[in-house]
């Protein structure tokens, strides 16, 4: 109520246009002092024109904006034939169309699916250009942006990566931010702001060196800004029920064509309502006219003229109240050619009303010709572009080059340049010792598995340098409350994998599976809520032997084929049986070379012995049996590969 007046734009009568036309229900506003419209008699789809944005109690929705035309084309469409298909309403209406213009990257075909379901998002993308300077030099001006997104949004991004603070509870830059500035300082120089009145969006982004891609600048920009975003899809909305509902694009179309319809039905019995109003009085108007003396004679001498003309000229009430109360000059002869003429064009709406009232074809090409003509008038051309495009993805060269990884039992990792160290020469904190080293190469990955199942993968590039201690890997990756990390590894992304828990499940993939997009990991063993992981098991080309040992002292061997391939992680099928209460203690992928046995034998003697390939096989047995006692007894049995010559053990 305190908005009482506004300055409305021609474009608002495509809303308000009708109201006094019988085309709505009226309402008591909040105090009853007045009456407000149920609903407005649009004559477009407005809620896909103008967009939509919010979230309510329990319901969320945002409906982007499109182009005028296109939605009135669709809508068209939709009036002649309600059972258009979705794959026809795309060749209509392509995407959605936002103000500012940006890139649509999402395919047609992903769009559609988004219009199909009424959920879902698309990707964007801002558009440039790169304006040459002089000697050489140039620079990279965007000059639309995606949906949502400002340029002091994507400046307050460039000052985040050029100049990152310190994490809460950290005391120096991650590994991953330090890689991040200087991978985006090597590459720009300056950006500034020049949007004005001219141009409502420029941002210039000035390279390094003249000598840097033009493509090269504009990626890195794109992977770590809102210069390439997503917009999210959610066709909420009040249909014609008056319930919230989620609704594909084909039912949103759908229900404001069968709204304006009825819209376009109650204007023209509203407008024929008034037509036959009209026509009433005219026709008694033009009654008395043949006998103006007689109408002046009964108004002067009757005690009731309205009862008298009633009777005299056989009128209705209406008609009479109508010529009580008209001037005489308006029953002049003159007066009586017009009142014809315009009871001639009377007729003649009353004519057509009645027949597109009574045809639902003709009603429907009523209603086509209004969403033409409005769509001709409002219309404009499409400001955001659709184009199919691969979302750039981020790429940081990385010099392939031999690493040794540094794991301790407590989970400290750190990386040292080269192959063929003496790994008894690596120093730990105190109270601290070697879990193992890992000969790599610089494009490889560390992996990390939690106690729940969820693994987490870390570049080896962003591991601290072995000058000091290393870092926790708990400051590498983020594990769930409750969640404890309890194996690292590192390992080639090609390199085979034989995951396995204490209960006696398991299967092999490739570590590059378990490689994810975030710190958060990726849930990929399935666990029992008593169970936990063991120490995973990398195998190359050449092994082909499993071999299991029980916290009890069995061993079993069987060959790989026999292990279940999942790429995508799972429960695995069962390596070995294991008694109740008892556990798998440790798996291993052997081959020619045997393996290392380490355990503690009879009177607490350390056990450290080599199992050749003969002594394996004679291990062997199907799998998911229970295997054989070692001989001599060996308790808590831990497997290793034997080692290169030059690493010894540390």
């Amino acid at each position: 109520m305190r908005y009482t007046e506004a300055r409305l734009t021609a474009y608002s009568r495509l809303l308000l246009d009708e109201i006094d036309e019988g085309t709505v229900d009226f309402m008591a506003n909040y105090d009853g002092s007045a009456e407000e419209p149920r609903q407005l008699p649009a004559r477009l789809p407005m809620v896909l024109l103008n967009g939509a944005s919010g979230i309510a109690v329990g319901l969320a929705t945002e409906i982007p904006p499109h182009n005028l035309r296109e939605v009135a084309a669709a809508a068209a469409a939709i009036v002649r034939d309600p059972d258009l298909s979705t794959e026809q309403l795309m060749s209509l209406l392509p995407g959605p169309d936002f103000p500012g213009g940006a890139q649509i990257i999402s395919s047609s075909v992903d769009i559609q699916e988004v219009y199909a379901s009424g959920r879902g998002s698309i990707k964007l993308r801002a558009r440039h250009v790169v304006e040459d300077l002089a000697r050489g030099q140039w620079q990279l001006v965007v000059t639309e942006l995606p949906h949502g997104v400002s340029s002091q949004r994507v400046l307050e991004e460039i000052e985040d990566l050029t100049n990152p603070k310190v994490k809460a509870g950290r005391k120096a830059l991650t590994p991953e931010q330090q890689q991040l500035k200087q991978t985006v300082l090597a590459v720009l120089d300056g950006v500034r702001d020049e949007s004005g009145k001219d141009s409502p969006v420029r941002l210039v982004f000035e390279p390094r060196s003249s000598r840097i891609e033009h493509q090269e600048l504009l990626n890195i920009l794109r992977v770590h800004t809102s210069l390439e975003t997503s917009a999210s899809i959610n066709l909420v909305s009040v249909g014609i029920d008056g319930r919230p509902c989620q609704k594909s694009l084909l039912q949103m179309l759908g229900e404001w064509a069968q709204f304006r319809v009825e819209t376009v039905t109650r204007r023209s019995r509203h407008r024929l309502a008034k037509i036959d109003d009209r026509i009433h009085i005219l026709e008694g108007r033009l009654a008395v006219l043949l006998d103006i003396d007689r109408v002046i004679h009964i108004i002067r001498e009757s005690d009731e003229p309205k009862s008298a003309l009633m009777a005299h000229f056989r009128l209705s009430e209406r008609q009479a109240d109508d010529v009580l109360e008209i001037r005489l000059r308006q029953l002049a002869r003159l007066e009586g050619i017009r009142i014809e003429q315009e009871l001639a064009g009377l007729r003649k709406d009353k004519i057509a009303l009645e027949s597109l009232l009574a045809s639902p074809a003709a009603m429907r090409r009523q209603v086509v010709r209004e969403i033409e003509a409005d769509a001709k008038q409002y219309g404009d051309d499409r400001r955001t572009l659709i184009e199919q495009a691969q979302r750039t993805a981020a790429e940081i060269r990385v010099i392939e080059e031999p690493v040794t990884v540094i794991v301790s039992e407590r989970g400290w990792v750190r990386a040292r340049q080269g192959h063929g160290h003496d790994w008894s020469q690596f120093t730990f904190k105190q109270g601290d010792a070697l879990y193992d080293a890992y000969e790599v190469m610089t494009t490889d990955q560390l992996f990390a598995v939690g106690s729940s199942g969820r693994v987490f993968s870390v570049p080896v590039t962003q591991l601290p340098s072995a000058r000091g201690d290393g870092a926790p890997i708990t400051s590498l990756v983020q594990p769930e409350p409750g969640t404890r990390v309890d194996h690292v590894f590192a390992a080639p992304t090609d390199a085979g994998l034989l995951l396995a828990s204490r209960g006696g499940n398991g299967f092999i993939c490739e570590a590059g599976d378990l490689v994810g997009r975030n710190r958060q990991g990726k849930a990929f063993m399935t666990l029992d809520h008593d169970d936990a992981p063991i120490r995973p098991a990398i195998f190359r080309p050449g092994h082909d032997t499993v071999l299991c040992v029980s916290a009890e002292g069995k061993a079993l061997s069987f060959p790989l084929a026999e292990a279940k391939a999942l790429r995508s992680g799972g429960r695995g099928v069962i390596l070995m049986g294991v008694d109740a209460g008892g556990t798998l203690a440790a798996v291993l992928v052997c081959g020619a070379a045997g393996a290392i046995l380490r355990g503690v034998g009879r009177g607490g003697k350390s056990i450290d012995r080599l199992v050749t390939r003969a002594q394996v096989a004679a291990w062997s047995g199907a799998r998911a049996r229970k295997g054989s006692v070692i001989e001599p007894r060996v308790r808590e049995p831990r497997l290793s590969l034997p080692r290169p010559q030059h690493s010894p053990a540390g």
